[in-house]
């Protein structure tokens, strides 16, 4: 039974309608009826149609390849060989993809052919295994592609004049300068001429060494040649990659500042990698800046943790302004990133009880084994007796991760603070405090937290102060019976009731508007607490020009009188 379908001409265009009646044609390898109008219904007419099409398609468009023009030794003049075949259709440029919507040598050839009103090309570019056609007017914004053009001219002009010496000096020595110019044509950097049915362009050939380097940068960077303002779907690594192949200085700064202005959990490892690769220290900075603010409240959560190098971890983990709600946050996040390099094979972030579960099932302490060597100053790095949460201490001391030497030194120090009135060994602030993370964002006037540490409480407040951009932030230290504190925390923890208490705390409020980092620290004060109203706040440190929303940690120490 004759299948009918409505297929497409070998041009890419549908047939118009016409009375229905049958007709005989020619498809591929087959020979069928066909319908001059579809049948809705009929997919497998459709589907051969459309197998056929493709197939004549890779037919014929091998066959149009683009020919580079040899000169035999043993003619008489240098002449262009051109192909016998019929040119390439215009809509169908030398190595696009038919059929293809999303190709980057089709993107190219459209969008270049519409900018030039379909002029025909000057040069063809041979690059990553496809060709692009280029137009001079154009070529020459490339700093890379004119100095191909232009050594290609002078090389040229160069065995035209050796060619004329060789035919005044005789035919004998003519032929002796076809060959020298022949082999001269093949060795010259890969430049040459190129046939395209009556159409003769110059060849260049583009090396690229840079596996960052990919066909969609390429295209992306030769159609900004034609339309400036054009954008790619992503900024990164191998668009600025394929800048600096490209001699495209503008294209770079572009693609620096896109990539700055789009640095989030998904792009912050591939964006801090190509800043160290083409050391770009302001890209490099504003990486490290983000993970400061955002390594716990959202890289944590994501599985592009996994790709975070433990170089950059470190140095995180170490910098006095990464920001956390709790010190337990660190080092949960600690325990995620471990447990993604010995499951690589994760897609999915897992859930917290099953990282737990992984390092209960390991026989023996971690660090004190062969493969956790590596990863102690990862632990060292954390305020570990900032870890005064109940549960979180039976966590800790669960999990086979520390030595037993860790745990008695953490807990004993928990110890003797909470016995010594909350006396702490502080010979460096920023290793020794405790730090208490807020987030200010929303239109609330005011925002506080309820924080203890070792039998001392405090509430730890934001407000807005006039301006909508400035804040103030204070701290106030809490009695037993105040209503702040929840009633666990009043029958469950333990109180101290020291009418006095010396605290040296630091204030640092965070944020990011208009791709620009903020910062605004109170610096290291010092400051005894009472119990009393007068005596139990701190004074409120100000800070103007900010933008929501805020990343605010205050940093607590107790000091031994």
């Amino acid at each position: 039974m004759p299948s009918t379908c409505f297929y497409p001409h070998g041009n890419g265009q549908w047939p118009s309608p016409g009375p229905p009646h049958r007709q005989r044609r020619q498809v591929g390898c087959t020979n069928r009826w066909r319908l001059a109008q579809t049948a809705a219904g009929d997919m497998l007419g459709q589907a051969q149609a459309w197998r056929a099409f493709s197939l004549t398609n890779q037919t014929t468009g091998s066959a149009y390849t683009l020919q580079l023009c040899e000169i035999p030794s043993s003619q008489e003049s240098p002449v262009l060989l051109t192909s016998s075949l019929p040119p390439i259709a215009a809509s169908q440029p030398a190595g696009a993809c038919p059929g293809v919507p999303h190709c980057p040598e089709q993107s190219f050839f459209v969008l270049s052919q519409e900018v030039t009103q379909n002029a025909k090309p000057d040069a063809v570019l041979q690059c990553l295994g496809s060709i692009w056609e280029l137009h001079l007017p154009y070529l020459s914004r490339s700093k890379t592609l004119s100095e191909l053009y232009m050594n290609y001219k002078k090389q040229r002009n160069k065995l035209l004049q050796e060619r004329s010496g060789c035919i005044r000096a005789g035919m004998s020595g003519w032929h002796g300068g076809v060959r020298r110019w022949t082999q001269t044509l093949k060795e010259d950097g890969g430049m040459t001429w190129m046939s395209r049915g009556s159409l003769r362009c110059t060849l260049l050939h583009l090396p690229v060494h840079d596996h960052s380097v990919t066909k969609e940068a390429v295209s992306f960077a030769l159609r900004t040649l034609y339309r400036p303002t054009e954008s790619p779907e992503q900024w990164g690594d191998a668009v600025l990659s394929a800048a600096v192949l490209l001699g495209l200085p503008d294209l770079y700064q572009r693609c620096l500042d896109g990539m700055m202005a789009t640095i989030t959990s998904d792009t912050v490892c591939d964006f801090h990698q190509a800043s160290c690769k083409h050391k770009q220290i302001g890209l490099q900075a504003a990486c490290e800046h983000w993970l400061e603010l955002f390594l716990v409240t959202d890289l944590s959560s994501h599985i592009g943790l996994r790709d975070l190098p433990f170089e950059l971890l470190l140095r995180t983990l170490r910098c006095s302004r990464v920001f956390a709600v709790r010190e337990y946050d660190l080092l949960q996040t600690v325990l995620y990133w471990i447990y993604l390099q010995f499951n690589t094979s994760k897609q999915t972030l897992p859930s917290y009880s099953t990282v737990i579960s992984f390092f209960c099932g390991i026989t023996g302490a971690f660090l004190e084994q062969p493969v956790g060597y590596k990863y102690v100053p990862l632990f060292e790095a954390l305020h570990l007796h900032g870890i005064t949460e109940r549960h979180h201490v039976e966590e800790m001391e669960k999990m086979n991760v520390f030595p037993h030497s860790w745990l008695l030194h953490t807990f004993s120090s928990h110890y003797c603070s909470i016995h010594s009135g909350g006396d702490m060994n502080v010979t460096n602030f920023s290793k020794h405090s405790v730090r208490f993370g807020m987030i200010v964002g929303g239109e609330l006037q005011e925002y506080t937290q309820a924080v203890g540490l070792y039998g001392f409480y405090f509430l730890l407040k934001t407000s807005r102060v006039g301006d909508a951009d400035e804040f103030g932030f204070s701290l106030e230290r809490l009695r037993h019976w105040d209503p702040a504190l929840t009633e666990s925390c009043r029958t469950t923890q333990p109180f101290s009731m020291r009418a006095e208490r010396c605290v040296c705390y630091q204030i640092r409020v965070q944020s990011c508007g208009g791709g620009e980092w903020m910062e605004k620290s109170s610096g290291v004060i010092s400051q005894v607490f009472g119990l009393s109203k007068r005596c139990s706040r701190s004074k409120v440190f100000a800070a103007g020009g900010l933008s929501l929303p805020l990343y605010v940690t205050f940093a607590l120490a107790f000091p031994t009188p």
